[in-house]
This record gives C-alpha cells, sequence and structure tokens, in this order.
C-alpha cells in the first residue's frame, strides 16, 4: 500500500466528488462502501475478471490503478493462514499433562482412530467425565487447530511453482449474464449544481483526484483546471447495470480469517506481530472487495463551456483516445467509440460501449472488521 500526497488541484477533485456522489445517489450505490476505478475494468475472461478485484483496495474514493500498487487479496489471505499454527504444546499447557496422557490413552482404545474432524466432538464427550474444568477450552483448541489445518490445505494447490490460479465468483460469464437480466438506468450531472461534499462518505475529507481531463493527464494541468472550473453536464444511459456480490474460491475460508484477525495472540498466530503488520491500523490488509458494480451498453454525452484555445483543442482530441472523465474507458474500435466536437466555449464528447461488454466502474469496499462479520 503507498501514500501519495495531493497536490492544489482543488477544482478537478472537486467536480469529480460531485460526479462521485451523483453517480451514488442515482444508482443507489452507498457512500459508506462504493469506489470509483479509474480506469473502469473491462474484462474478457474470467481471470480478467477477478484481477479487477483481487486486491486490498487502497482507502480512497477513487481508485486509480496507474498510480496505487497494492497487494492482492490472495496473497494477504495466504499470507495470513500461513503465519498461523496451533501447536500441540499449547493443548498440552491448556488441559494440563496428566490429562493430556489419560486422553492420548483413550484415543488409543478407540478403533479405528476417529477422523480429525470429529476430535474436538470426541473430547468433549470424553472430557465432561474425566476432565471436565478443561472441557471447553480443550475443545476450543482442537477446533483451532482442525481450522489452521484444513485451511492450510485448502490453499496448497494454490501456491507453490504449478500452482492453480486464485478463482473467485463470479465468473466472467455469470456477469454477462447477470448483467442482461438486469434493467438499466439513467440520469443527469450538472456541476453548476452538483455537491462536492464527501465528508459523510467512507472517505471523509477531501478524497484526492490523481486524473485531469483524460487518462494519465495531471488534475493540476491548466486544461484540466479549465475544463473542471467550466460548465459541465453529462447525461448517462446505461442499458444494465448490476451490483454483483464477489465471493473467494474453494482456497477461501471465511471461518478462519475471522479467527485470525479475532485472536491477536500466540496463538494461533506464530508471531503476535503479525496481526499488526496485516490488520492494524497501518496495516496491509484492512479492507477487502465486497462486490462490484458493472454496467453494459454505456452512452454518455459530455458538455463542458471551457474555452478551450485552438491548441488546447486539438490536445484533448489527441489524447481522448486513451480515455476521458469521468469513466476514462480506453477507445477500442471493437469495444468503445467517441466523437469530439469543440468550438469556441463548447466541447462536447459522445462516448458509446457496444453491447456485451461489462464494464466495472466501481467495487463496494469493506473495512476488514466488517468483511470478517465482526461489526
Amino acid at each position: 500500500m503507498i501514500t501519495i500526497t495531493d497536490t492544489p488541484t482543488e477544482a478537478m477533485t472537486a467536480v469529480t466528488d460531485g460526479w462521485y456522489n451523483q453517480l451514488a445517489a442515482s444508482l443507489n450505490l452507498s457512500i459508506r462502501h462504493f469506489q470509483l476505478l479509474q480506469p473502469p475494468a473491462v474484462p474478457t475472461s474470467d481471470q480478467a475478471l477477478w484481477d479487477s478485484f483481487n486486491v486490498v483496495p487502497p482507502v480512497t474514493l477513487k481508485y486509480n490503478r496507474w498510480l496505487y500498487q497494492q497487494p492482492t487479496f490472495f496473497s494477504q489471505y495466504a499470507a495470513v493462514v500461513n503465519g498461523l499454527s496451533f501447536p500441540e504444546s499449547d493443548f498440552v499447557e491448556d488441559i494440563g499433562a496428566d490429562t493430556y496422557v489419560q486422553w492420548q490413552a483413550y484415543l488409543k482404545t478407540i478403533t479405528p482412530p476417529p477422523p480429525a474432524n470429529t476430535l474436538p466432538t470426541v473430547w468433549f464427550q470424553w472430557a465432561m467425565v474425566n476432565a471436565p474444568e478443561v472441557a471447553n477450552i480443550g475443545r476450543s483448541d482442537l477446533s483451532t487447530q482442525l481450522l489452521i489445518e484444513g485451511a492450510q490445505a485448502l490453499l496448497q494447490p494454490y501456491e507453490g511453482p504449478n500452482a492453480k490460479p486464485a478463482d473467485f465468483l463470479p465468473t466472467f460469464s455469470d456477469l454477462k449474464n447477470t448483467l442482461r437480466a438486469s434493467s438499466g438506468a439513467s440520469f443527469s450531472f450538472d456541476s453548476t449544481h452538483d455537491d462536492p461534499d464527501v465528508s459523510n462518505s467512507w472517505v471523509p475529507g477531501d478524497d484526492p483526484n490523481y486524473f485531469g481531463i483524460w487518462t494519465g493527464s495531471s488534475a493540476a494541468f491548466h486544461v484540466s483546471r479549465k475544463f473542471a472550473l467550466s460548465k459541465i453536464t453529462v447525461s448517462v444511459q446505461f442499458d444494465h447495470v448490476a451490483t454483483v456480490a464477489v465471493t473467494p474460491g474453494q482456497w477461501y475460508n471465511s471461518f478462519l480469517l475471522h479467527q485470525a484477525w479475532a485472536s491477536p495472540c500466540t496463538p494461533p498466530w506464530i508471531d503476535s506481530a503479525d496481526w499488526q503488520a496485516y490488520f492494524g491500523a497501518t496495516g496491509s490488509f484492512t479492507h477487502a472487495v465486497g462486490s462490484l458494480f458493472a454496467a453494459d451498453g454505456i452512452t454518455l454525452t459530455l458538455t463542458s463551456d471551457a474555452d478551450f484555445t485552438p491548441a488546447e483543442q486539438v490536445i484533448i482530441k489527441g489524447l481522448a483516445a486513451v480515455g476521458d472523465w469521468p469513466v476514462y474507458c480506453p477507445i477500442s474500435s471493437s469495444v468503445f467509440s467517441n466523437s469530439i466536437a469543440t468550438g469556441p466555449g463548447s466541447l462536447v464528447i459522445r462516448f458509446k460501449s457496444a453491447p456485451g461488454n461489462p464494464v466495472i466502474l466501481g467495487l463496494n469496499v469493506f473495512d476488514i472488521r466488517s468483511y470478517v462479520g465482526a461489526g
């Protein structure tokens, strides 16, 4: 995770914050969770889709993927799981050495030996008669052992030189089917009546914007500031929109991640300092993606009354192909198209995406406490 210091870009930041608020209000997106992707993701396969949300998202309303080098969700989860252990010695310490000897002797009398996943129950039934004072803690210890070992076993096929890719739901086909069955939406934006106040969002205060009028441009560029200070209108039509839950594949164990978050001690951590490294205020695993917001069939018309010089008009026309405000989708002959008309005090950009091409416009982000179900 990186920290970037904002430059004096109040105008571009304000108009983008206003767009963020309008988008959220028009499409019933929660400002307690929603994060814009800049530029949006336009997947064409399962892997490309999963790459767009297999991430520990930065704490910002606008996730500029050119600037933030974020760790993947899978890498952080795997590191946490592999940093956990519940040694047999801790079980012995909790139940007492004499009780442990008796327990081991009892296990040898059971033929065939009980499956590992039944040991917590077998222990509890035995201990309630023979060592009731440690029955509960012993069951808890054995359950934790089982949880850690099981989660580590699930991870093994996804690690090493021949590792399977970390899979998720939805698949690309799932997403296309969901969008196809979803309704559309339309709304408009007017910068003279927008609300740039994001103080009540999940990232309160002045959340910085790092793109200007086109993808890769600085928000501090003169042409970007001139654009942001003009009267901007945007009319948007989405043929289909959907918010789709993101679910890790079979390699993931939600119970263990909750246990790891809820128990910042040794055990279950091999090194108790690791809890802070992952889940602390400056840790590397403080947020996760709970769902994505996607659109299909986008038609957008943008107008600005900025009085761009002829030279600035040439620059805008030449660079808008890399994607322009507010969606920043690079133009592709097969997926996206736009037309730009300029004149004195007039800029009109018409953008369109071909149907059947999902565009991931944003993510719904949860702090790790909420993600693991702790409130």
